[in-house]
């Protein structure tokens, strides 16, 4: 008997630690509430989770929201980040204004009065965030795409700089300032922050490590202005009953000028009802399983956030019909790891991500341990870091010298993607029409409005072509022509905020064919209506160009903005559905060269719009300075 409990014993030590199971397998853990009190079926069974206090119970809480994901510039935030551009706070999607994102930025700290404030921390998580009852998106808060912790959970002290001192209900107490960035609200009654009743949004970690996380479930909360309460929605421990904020239309269109307005529920605090009873989530004392719990990040996690940004950005579908190493096995991390060769470096949360024409938050990162085309196909270091991947990556030089003529001058030429992202199959953001005092939004495959953010997420009726960025090498991309109205400060233009210009468009009749604020004359009175609400140097800018006034004229300024496009990098095609032979791109037809590309947006949209012609739009070829195309047949 004795050698028999020996020899069970040792089996069990080497199949707990060396199967991967069990190697890998997390602890059954109980949630604890803001204050680090227990929750279970028997105590505070009304309380949402808190991710700090449950997770960072174990977990270094403080160096894992470190990461960009969390920050998103916040790090280096400061009203005097840029001082020549005083609207931009940070190189991230916190302070940094990118339309093509959201149109509404995030104000500085400090404000004198109202006219340089658009968005507060309070608004920028929640406000404007909407689902149809059916369960379409109809449009994203800024907080939709975060996951928490960083500039969601602390605010900023009187330079605009991170107060990791106290949080922002802590913060909010100590407030008094009526403009201050991050307590105040475009909404609330008393235009106030009310992050002592919404809580904050803490780090989600199980956006990413549990296998069946709902984001539409969190983001429901967020636009309720449930703050704290959107773990625990988006984990599916529980539901929600009572909301902070309830909208009086919930289908609206974001122009409708009542979409922001509803009722203020500050009374009743939200409950949460758990789901105690389902084995999958919860052992019958009250435990999270471990077993919920995964320490590989699916694609499916990662698109929670990132599908609607391919979809909206470039056009590109994420699925394993639309990409060659999806339907291969491979997920997002194997080719954005964590960043570091120790698991504490790790433990940073970096995450190895590219380069970007756009996006500026932690360029020092660019490339870093990044699993590249060259990397994997052309340099041989390819290795497959998990069962069921492809043994090895294949040399493309055999195949593409037999392809065509000039291999190693086309391919120093030409990025990768060029031919194997010829074609998007969904509805990408060409347009981006703000002149009217919202978001109107118009889609690559055929210049048609899009209402509703859901509708990204739907295919175009028909697959097109992206354009062709040329810097060092060729490369596609979705350009961005934007139409909005700004401030002039010292040169550069200051964007205005949105409730502004729409109150400085009322009355002003829009044709249905062309709805665009193009005219001279309409232009000339919501400069003079702009300009008694305080802003002395108003200006419409039309993607590169800047209409201003100049007496009893509009002058225009050439080169007045930097152009914005969107690299395509995912997405990739398969050889047999890649671009081949010449004509591919030096046929008559072929859209390498003769893609149309706007240069005059204000008089494509005031004469031409829907059918790009010259001279309001030339092709490609032209923009980069060629007289003819090269070799064309």
């Amino acid at each position: 008997m004795g050698l028999i409990f020996r020899l069970t014993s040792i089996f069990v030590f080497i199949i707990f630690f060396f199967s991967p199971f069990f190697a890998h397998a997390h602890i059954d853990v109980w949630l604890k509430n803001e204050m680090g009190d227990r929750i279970s079926p028997q105590s505070n069974s009304i309380d949402p989770y808190s991710p700090r206090q449950t997770c960072g119970g174990c977990h270094d809480y403080r160096l894992i929201t470190s990461g960009y994901h969390f920050t998103q510039g916040f790090e280096t935030i400061s009203d005097r980040f840029d001082p020549q551009r005083p609207w931009l706070l940070s190189p991230g999607m916190f302070g940094r204004w990118l339309p093509t994102a959201a149109a509404g930025r995030i104000s500085p700290k400090v404000n004198k009065d109202p006219k340089t404030m658009d968005l507060s921390t309070y608004d920028w998580i929640g406000r404007g965030g909407r689902y149809s009852r059916d369960g379409k998106l109809i449009a994203s808060a800024c907080g939709f795409c975060h996951p928490g912790g960083g500039p969601m959970e602390y605010g900023r002290n009187r330079q605009g700089r991170p107060d990791f001192s106290k949080n922002l209900m802590a913060g909010e107490k100590d407030s008094s300032h009526p403009f201050d960035g991050d307590y105040s609200s475009l909404d609330t009654p008393t235009g106030k922050s009310l992050f002592q009743i919404s809580g904050v949004v803490e780090a989600d970690c199980l956006i990413c490590h549990l296998k069946n996380y709902d984001m539409r479930e969190r983001n429901i909360q967020l636009s309720k202005r449930n703050y704290r309460w959107a773990a625990t929605a988006g984990a599916r421990l529980g539901t929600i009953e009572g909301e902070i904020f309830t909208p009086h239309l919930k289908t609206a269109d974001p122009s409708d000028p009542a979409f922001y307005q509803g009722t203020w529920n500050v009374e009743r605090r939200p409950v949460v009802r758990y789901r105690w009873s389902d084995r999958n989530l919860f052992t019958p004392e009250g435990r999270l399983k471990g077993s919920a719990i995964s320490r590989i990040v699916s694609t499916k996690n990662c698109l929670q956030c990132h599908d609607l940004g391919e979809k909206k950005n470039t056009g590109t579908m994420m699925s394993p019909n639309h990409d060659v190493h999806l339907s291969r096995g491979f997920i997002c991390t194997d080719c954005h790891p964590l960043l570091g060769n120790t698991k504490s470096e790790r433990l940073a949360h970096q995450i190895a991500k590219g380069h970007s024409l756009t996006n500026r938050v932690r360029d020092d990162l660019d490339g870093k341990e990044m699993k590249t085309c060259e990397f994997c196909h052309v340099e041989g270091k390819y290795k497959p870091g998990r069962a069921g991947l492809p043994t090895k990556a294949p040399n493309p030089y055999h195949t593409h010298s037999r392809a065509f003529r000039g291999y190693q001058f086309h391919t120093y030429l030409l990025n990768c993607m060029v031919c194997h992202a010829s074609t998007r199959p969904g509805r990408a953001l060409l347009l981006l029409d703000m002149s009217q005092g919202y978001e109107a939004a118009y889609v690559a495959d055929n210049l048609e409005r899009v209402k509703e953010e859901g509708d990204y997420l739907l295919p175009a009726p028909q697959i097109w072509s992206p354009w062709m960025f040329r810097s060092t090498r060729y490369e596609p991309v979705v350009p961005k022509w934007l139409f909005w109205f700004a401030q002039e400060e010292k040169g550069h233009y200051y964007p205005i905020p949105l409730r502004y210009v729409k109150a400085a468009t009322k009355g002003i009749k829009i044709e249905r064919e062309r709805p665009f604020i193009a005219k001279e004359n309409d232009m000339w009175l919501i400069f003079s209506r702009l300009k008694k609400a305080g802003f002395d140097k108003p200006a419409l800018i039309a993607h590169d160009r800047a209409y201003i006034l100049s007496g009893n004229k509009v002058e225009v300024r050439k080169d007045a903005v930097p152009k914005v496009y969107y690299p395509v990098v995912h997405g990739v095609q398969e050889k047999k559905t890649a671009l081949k032979g010449c004509l591919s791109c030096h046929g008559s037809v072929a859209p390498f060269f003769r893609r149309m590309e706007i240069v005059n947006l204000r008089d494509f949209l005031l004469f031409d719009y829907p059918t790009m012609r010259e001279p309001n739009c030339v092709p490609q070829f032209k923009i980069w300075g060629l007289q003819s195309i090269p070799a064309e047949q």
